[in-house]
């Protein structure tokens, strides 16, 4: 038996080792692999609404006959399912790119993979883009114009193309009264996103970010509308503040709850038996939530941030640079100054004082404390700058301590440190400053200017060398033949 088992293994190791030992005399056709690569122009795209997307891709290393070609486009939403991850979508099967783009716009980016077979191997090679869909009216400045009976919106987009009449060519259905006076756009964050919108004396539109028609009344932004509308302002001081916050008729409402919504609640209540009626301006930080000031009362208030519903006093601390609770005069504005765009946490005050024309600035430590890094950080009289009070707006350098300000024909810089202001600009006599606006991430100012005549409005951009003067001591881009503008602003996309 032990004899029989010792011949089996042997003849099964003498197989293996005959199989281990013989010669592949195998005759075999290899298919050569499509070793190609994909160049394109740009990674990244942009196309209007209804314009075709024109890419030509430079495909080396490659046998045409033998690959097959799709455009990929991602994520499609559908609009009955916002919530899904969306599917994606082939929109050509051509070599080259020339379609039609009929999805919608707005500010987020699609994904585009192109995308070539070799139909031999089955081997697939991916070019990876992007691109955005925008309409004329998705960026640019919007323009609000004082006409005759009315008011009207004009818009110049990035490549300095002028649209008239823009609001009431879509809105023929809602005139804007004479009153108009204020254009709001801004990211709201959160559910609420991007907010455009126009005031007038008792009400307000909130406008389409891609078209700018009308979808609904200052109201429409509200859980309940304000006990009196009448709209004020609407802005986020810091994203990591909470808010937005809106004002209306001297009271202020938020957006809470960590952005779970897209609508104002009710009027921050009262902190006492005083009441409050504040300026429509807010700083932000994380110390204190929304700090504004009550100018019933001449003190300033916070909310306290979170889900906060009342607004609050500070203590009485008389070692900071001003007592917040007794600030007798009146504010002007209140807008971020040195740091980071994002979050900043140093803001400036500009009051005024009740029965005479002198100015003061005030600077707010938005994250700061009652002690070592006092909230209530400076103040100082503003000093040897002509007409301060009498500034349609004031603007604020986040990276240097200087404020520009207009009055009548002439631009002013502030110089903090030095207390003194200078004209940077000026214009013809008679063509006065109407509206203004500065844009940190390009050291550009933005204003306009109207003379007074029919068509006599006129759109400046200022370029600002490191010294705060104006670079070249000339305008960048010139646009004309407005009617009196009263405001502007740079819409968000």
């Amino acid at each position: 038996m032990k004899q029989l088992t010792y011949t089996l293994l042997l003849l099964l190791t003498g197989v293996v080792l005959a199989v281990s030992c013989s010669k592949d005399k195998g005759n075999y056709a290899y298919t050569p692999i499509n070793d190609l690569t994909i160049t394109t122009v740009a990674d990244t795209f942009y196309v209007t609404q209804l314009d075709t997307l024109d890419i030509q891709p430079v495909i080396t290393g490659m046998d045409p006959n033998r690959v097959r070609y799709e455009w990929r486009v991602s994520p499609i939403i559908d609009p009955a399912q916002p919530l899904t991850q969306g599917e994606i979508r082939i929109i050509s099967r051509e070599r080259n790119l020339h379609e039609q783009i009929t999805l919608p716009a707005g500010s987020l980016y699609f994904f585009l993979d192109y995308v070539v077979t070799d139909t031999v191997t089955g081997v697939s090679y991916f070019k990876k883009m992007r691109f955005q869909v925008i309409t004329d009216f998705q960026k640019g400045w919007m323009l609000l114009e004082q006409k005759a009976g009315g008011a009207d919106m004009s818009f110049i987009t990035p490549g300095d193309v002028i649209f008239r009449n823009v609001y009431s060519s879509t809105n023929a259905d809602k005139p804007l009264p004479a009153s108009a006076h204020k254009l709001i756009s801004t990211d709201a964050g959160g559910l609420l996103g991007i907010l455009n919108m126009v005031y007038y004396d008792g009400g307000g539109y909130v406008l389409n970010n891609n078209s700018l028609a009308v979808t609904g009344g200052y109201e429409s932004v509200f859980f309940s509308p304000p006990a009196v509308v009448q709209p004020q302002n609407l802005l986020k001081p810091s994203a990591f503040s909470w808010g937005p916050y809106t004002f209306s008729d001297g009271k202020v409402y938020a957006v809470n709850g960590i952005f779970g919504s897209k609508l104002f609640g009710t009027a921050f209540s009262q902190p006492d038996n005083k009441g409050y009626k504040v300026a429509p301006f807010v700083a932000g930080g994380l110390a204190f939530g929304g700090i504004v000031f009550d100018q019933l009362n001449h003190r300033f208030l916070y909310d306290g941030g979170s889900t906060s519903t009342s607004l609050k006093t500070f203590p009485a601390n008389t070692g900071l640079a001003f007592e917040l609770s007794n600030v007798q005069k009146k504010m002007l504005t209140m807008k971020a100054g040195l740091g980071h765009i994002l979050f900043p946490t140093n803001f400036y005050a500009i009051f005024k004082n009740e029965n005479n024309d002198d100015c003061f600035l005030y600077t707010i430590n938005a994250d700061g404390n009652m002690n070592t890094s006092p909230v209530a950080e400076a103040q100082q009289a503003i000093l040897n700058s002509p007409d301060v009070h009498r500034s349609p707006d004031y603007l604020f350098s986040n990276s240097i301590r200087q404020m520009y300000y207009a009055a009548d024909n002439k631009l002013y810089v502030y110089d903090m440190a030095a207390n003194r202001s200078r004209v940077v600009y000026e214009f013809a006599g008679g063509e006065n400053i109407t509206s203004l606006q500065l844009d940190n991430n390009t050291n550009t100012i933005t204003l306009s200017t109207y003379n007074g005549s029919a068509g006599g409005g006129t759109v400046y951009f200022l370029p600002l060398a490191g010294t705060g003067d104006i670079l070249n001591n000339t305008y960048s881009k010139k646009f004309s033949g407005f009617e009196k503008i009263v405001h502007l602003v740079q819409k968000i996309g």
